[in-house]
């Protein structure tokens, strides 16, 4: 039977989420975007691009591989018909009993956020002590305490596709301040019949806060992490090992996987919040390809505490007997083999090499194709003659696409100089509170002048939002992270992943030149014009104004904005001065605006004396504004720093400057806004083009410190009576600064 064109592109539409419906696949839903197989939870489903990654395996594509793959257990080399066979009986299905699959799961439930107080528990510890004990030869002592303490706890029996099953082991999750937000859920009887690839139910509660896991600590807890696949092989490994585990003040931490990024987060959450002082991570996943895999993230990243200010050493565990630690301890075996993240990266080279399709088995001829064609119909694919490229060189084409996308946008500042409407966006971007660094702020509009609101395709997800399909995305820099290095004998940097095996010998004997280098990764984001999100969500999405001073004229607030820029001057070490010196302003020269408001002031004899001084007749608008022109002086223009431009773009920088932190607090630069731009513009236009982006950097950077600051220490006009620690975390878009190299600069006083 021949398939048209138009049936083909209808059995592309069939989702995987209906077929597992369907068929009776069980699966949970953590977000309103992806799915997790139950009996495998490596294997996602990406629902709106309705396509699947086999995160273990490697395997993924569309329903029919995911049919071939997972449902079948099929191999590359295996035909596809039989998936084929059963998409078309699902096809069959649809069409009978007439579902419009593409409103099949409209209106999916909003992201769920975990509650363990209606996680259903009991009482009784029977069936979980006998599953842990004679099950998993877990000591009845080591689970009498866990069960004591609340670190295990028994769940009520639960339905999962057409059956009830037995009492759960409750695995809760706290985070590093010891509040449980989330939990795994372990089935404790055999069921191959249900759970075909694990025997047993397994499942992360929806809501769950994935920033941590499982962990239980020993001693301090706070110098060594040790992370797992899953509870049962932390608590394996931690009856095998409890001495070194106290000894090592370590902490134990369960992914529910092999996401090793999610050790990285605990270990960022841990240094800020308790200022633990982690020197180690050993990365205890399984002995398989999969776990070898996420174990080489430690190889490709070096870490640093910034409480120690010293490296975080990066080592692998293996059990000795065993694909995981369960299976060792109910070997009897005791014992780990201890690799360096050299050796992982050479075992993973290994196995990738072994189980490669192209292996001598497959060597014969060369001319055979291990893609079987769906019927006689279809022409067999024709092997080609283009090398395959490998992972390097992707890396090398795509960094050096993204330089060109990057280095075309900031061709383009030059229409700062020219259309003072351009300027106007581009100020009131950086107003609207977002944070972002002041080369992206210029990036993003740059590449999108109408661009508002940004964020990552995974951001966009977390909130339950879809980028559209298609979407074009906008380039800035990331958040640095310390690559590893090689330095060859040509002098070239070679990354660690990206080296070969020859060059990594000779870097382990010293032959070689190894180096920590930074790195600013270039990231893609997409504007919310360019996703499905709805106005009512828009509110939830927007950042909160320290104060709407174009509504709110309540003269309490107007001082606490005025109050909270003094405290801000204060931590530069400038003193603000706003009575009795009305005299010594007068005689400063008239400005292009009249008389002047203010000027900042510092002392040629001694530098730490700086003075901000301000008119005692000013309104209070007028005294906000005029104290936010005098701070990016005081940024900018001391005799400490180095920023040796004329006196007119200092006073631009200044402007600039105060505009961006007068509208973050509302207050509207009104109908002569157009006239200060142009005069602005006009600065700049006796600037190079390159200088023009740094004096705009550099403006910008001095207000958003200044707009953080006030978003800190001012909500809806009230100065905040308790202060959180941030976490050292990038930001939503992980965008970083970059710096400039300027020259002396001597003046010492600016209005």
């Amino acid at each position: 039977m021949t398939i048209s064109k138009e049936e083909r592109a209808q059995l592309k539409q069939l989702p995987i989420r209906g077929y597992c419906d369907w068929k009776g696949i069980p699966y949970t839903t953590d977000t309103s975007s992806e799915l997790r197989m139950v009996d495998h939870d490596s294997l996602v489903v990406r629902t709106k691009l309705n396509r699947f990654v086999w995160n273990s395996t490697g395997a993924k594509g569309d329903l029919v591989d995911f049919i071939h793959y997972y449902e079948l257990g099929k191999s590359d080399s295996e035909s596809k018909g039989p998936a084929i066979k059963n998409q078309l009986a699902y096809a069959r299905f649809v069409k009978g009993e007439n579902i419009d699959v593409s409103k099949l799961y409209e209106g999916t439930t909003p992201r769920y956020k975990f509650d363990y107080d209606k996680v259903f528990k009991t009482q009784k510890t029977t069936i979980v002590k006998d599953y842990l004990v004679n099950q998993r030869k877990l000591n009845p002592q080591f689970v009498d305490n866990l069960l004591k303490s609340g670190a295990v706890v028994q769940g009520s029996r639960y339905r999962e596709g057409d059956k009830l099953h037995q009492n759960p082991v409750i695995f809760p999750w706290k985070d590093v301040t010891g509040k449980i937000v989330g939990a795994d859920r372990q089935g404790t009887e055999q069921d191959f019949e249900h759970f075909k690839k694990r025997g047993s139910s397994k499942k992360i509660f929806a809501g769950s806060d994935t920033s941590t896991g499982y962990n239980l600590s020993f001693g301090t807890g706070d110098q060594t992490l040790v992370l797992f696949e899953s509870p049962v092989d932390l608590l394996s490994y931690a009856q095998q090992n409890h001495q070194d585990m106290v000894k090592n003040n370590a902490t134990l931490l369960s992914v529910s996987g092999t996401d090793a990024k999610r050790g990285v987060q605990f270990l960022n959450d841990a240094v800020t919040a308790k200022q633990a002082k982690f020197n180690k991570i050993i990365v205890a996943f399984d002995n398989d390809k999969a776990g070898f895999k996420a174990a080489d993230y430690f190889d490709r990243f070096s870490f640093k505490n910034p409480i120690t200010n010293e490296a975080i050493t990066a080592e692998r565990q293996i059990p000795l007997q065993g694909k995981d630690w369960n299976e060792q301890l109910k070997a009897g075996i005791l014992g780990t083999r201890v690799m360096t993240m050299t050796e992982n990266a050479n075992r993973l080279e290994a196995l990738e090499t072994f189980e490669t399709p192209t292996s001598n088995l497959k060597q014969d001829d060369e001319n055979t194709s291990i893609i079987k064609p769906v019927n006689q119909g279809e022409k067999r694919p024709v092997k080609s003659d283009i090398p395959r490229r490998n992972k390097a060189d992707r890396r090398k084409e795509n960094a050096l696409k993204n330089k060109k996308i990057i280095q075309e946008a900031m061709g383009k500042v030059a229409k700062y100089q020219q259309d003072p409407q351009e300027l106007k966006k581009l100020l009131d971007f950086t107003a609207t509170g977002l944070n972002y660094s002041a080369r992206n702020s210029m990036l993003i509009q740059l590449q999108n002048p109408q661009a508002t609101l940004l964020k990552g395709y995974k951001q966009w997800s977390a909130d339950g939002i879809q980028v559209n399909k298609g979407e074009q995305g906008i380039k800035i820099f990331g958040a640095p992270a310390n690559l590893k290095t090689i330095i060859d004998r040509n002098g070239e940097k070679i990354r660690w992943a990206d080296a070969t095996s020859q060059q990594k010998e000779l870097a382990n004997n010293k032959q070689l030149e190894v180096r920590s280098i930074k790195h600013y990764p270039v990231e893609t984001v997409f504007d919310v014009r360019q996703t499905n999100a709805t106005a009512a969500q828009l509110p939830s999405l927007l950042p909160n104004r320290p104060i709407d001073l174009a509504t709110d004229k309540s003269p309490k607030h107007l001082d606490a904005a005025y109050k909270t820029l003094m405290a801000y001057a204060n931590k530069l070490k400038v003193s603000v001065i706003d009575q009795g010196v009305d005299d010594q302003i007068a005689k400063r020269p008239m400005t292009w605006q009249g008389q002047a408001k203010g000027a900042f002031v510092q002392s040629k004899k001694n530098r730490d004396e700086k003075f901000i001084l301000l008119r005692s007749d000013l309104t209070p608008t007028d005294k906000i504004h005029t104290l936010a022109h005098e701070i990016a002086h005081a940024q900018l223009h001391s005799l400490q720093s180095q920023n040796n431009w004329p006196t007119a773009i200092k006073e631009t920088q200044a402007e600039l400057s105060s505009y961006v932190i007068t509208k973050n607090l509302g207050i509207e630069p009104g109908e002569k806004s157009v006239d200060y731009m142009a005069g602005w513009s006009k600065n700049l236009k006796a600037l190079a083009d390159q200088n023009t982006g740094k004096v705009i950097s550099q403006a910008l950077k001095a207000s958003t410190d200044v707009t953080q600051y006030l978003s800190d220490n001012l909500s809806h006009g009230e100065v905040r009576q308790t202060k959180t620690s941030k976490l050292l975390k990038p930001d939503n878009l992980a965008v970083v600064e970059q710096s400039y190299q300027a020259v002396n600069q001597t003046s010492t006083r600016h209005i």
